[in-house]
């Protein structure tokens, strides 16, 4: 399959006169992590490569992004094994520039993460990471810009579109100055002052689901905005989302909420420390009964381990669907740089449930990084788990990354 990949791009290359690009990433995490149900300790090596092309000419741009994800050691890396490991994670088109030069359209498989991840993200800790299948037309404005997308999740059966699980939705971006005159003002040192402009994001997405043929047919759409403000002693970042539709004959009522705070510190080693909020609401019913709503705020498509902890407590880090127990979980985190330029990261989570405030537990994380010269990174991280009830579990990473 690689030599097939190879030759067709060359084959373009020669045959339209393209511009061609390629850049390659190789990332191997060794884990070892307490696995709760066996009740024992595991080591685990995950190995991820992605080979990129991009190919242009004019107004036109194809990227390929082959991938090639496995555990070492498992079956499926042996020489003896049929599984296709390799897999295209992105393969796309663009054309850029249609319609009076304002608008991009994307056509294909790509990643999509928008604005901090938590409802569309990259899942990049994944060794396989997340990408969709759609269309994407991105129209620039005067102050931000707004993507019109059209994703299919799943297609049951090909001839019958009413089966199929899309996504449509729209997401704007947009910045503005609350105070314009002080962009005109000079200091002595002949430096305007600062004045962050607003972020704004608003979206909207509709989810037209079925998860069984004729049957189990779920309409979810989610409205929400995102705003971020820096000023000159912190920068205050905040998300509201809510989520309605139907479920067979339950109705779904959701609800999202985010406030985090950083401010910078740039004293000694502290860069800055932050102090985060997250509300996901949860369902009362999740374990049988129902009261006809179903209130668990779905985020399937988000990022968790960027902000639940690096902990896989699956109680708080799986919001699929609208039946989970949702999460109030709250989080401070200070980032320091070491000598050697070590980049040293704290974080303490404290989870909840949503619906009775049951505590979960609690989450201690510590990372190193560190920047390699030639490009790439060395990451060694370190969680230590506090379950409200039982003895405390750790768990280790070691990544290195390396990009050419």
């Amino acid at each position: 399959m690689l030599k097939i990949f190879w030759i067709y791009l060359f084959f373009l290359s020669f045959i339209f006169a393209l511009e061609t690009n390629f850049s390659a990433e190789a990332r191997l995490r060794i884990e070892n992590f307490h696995d709760d149900e066996s009740s024992t300790s595991a080591t685990a090596s995950y190995f991820r490569s992605r080979l990129s092309a991009d190919l242009k000419k004019s107004i036109y741009n194809l990227h390929f992004q082959l991938q090639d994800s496995r555990l070492l050691g498992h079956q499926s890396s042996s020489l003896n094994s049929n599984q296709n490991i390799l897999d295209l994670h992105q393969v796309y088109a663009n054309i850029n520039g249609p319609f009076n030069g304002r608008n991009k359209i994307r056509i294909g498989r790509f990643e999509m993460p928008l604005g901090k991840q938590r409802l569309f993200g990259r899942s990049n800790w994944s060794n396989f990471g997340k990408s969709f299948e759609g269309i994407i037309l991105r129209r620039n404005t005067k102050k931000g810009n707004i993507k019109f997308f059209h994703l299919i999740n799943g297609d049951l059966y090909p001839l019958d579109d009413q089966f199929d699980y899309k996504i449509n939705g729209v997401y704007g971006a947009t910045k503005f100055s609350l105070n314009k005159s002080k962009l005109k003002q000079k200091i002595d040192s002949n430096k305007l002052l600062n004045d962050n402009p607003l972020q704004l994001d608003y979206y909207f997405f509709s989810e037209n689901i079925v998860l069984t043929p004729k049957e189990n047919i779920q309409q979810r759409q989610t409205l929400g905005f995102r705003l971020e403000k820096g000023f000159s002693t912190f920068v205050i970042e905040s998300e509201l989302a809510t989520q309605y539709g139907v479920y067979y004959s339950d109705k779904i009522d959701a609800h999202l909420a985010s406030i985090n705070l950083r401010i910078p510190i740039n004293k000694g080693p502290i860069r800055f420390v932050a102090f985060s909020k997250e509300y996901i609401s949860g369902d009362e019913y999740h374990l049988g009964g129902s009261d006809g709503v179903l209130s668990g705020f779905a985020k399937p498509f988000g990022s968790s381990h960027l902000y639940h902890g690096y902990y896989d407590n699956p109680l708080h880090t799986k919001f699929s669907d609208n039946t989970h127990q949702g999460l109030n979980e709250w989080y401070i985190k200070a980032d320091l740089l070491l000598p050697f330029k070590i980049d040293f990261i704290i974080k303490y989570h404290d989870f909840k449930d949503a619906v009775d405030i049951n505590r979960y537990g609690s989450e201690l994380d510590f990372v190193f990084s560190k920047k390699l010269l030639l490009g790439g990174e060395i990451i060694q991280g370190v969680s230590i788990y506090f379950p409200d009830q039982g003895e405390r579990f750790e768990a280790a990473y070691l990544m290195i990354l390396v990009n050419i």
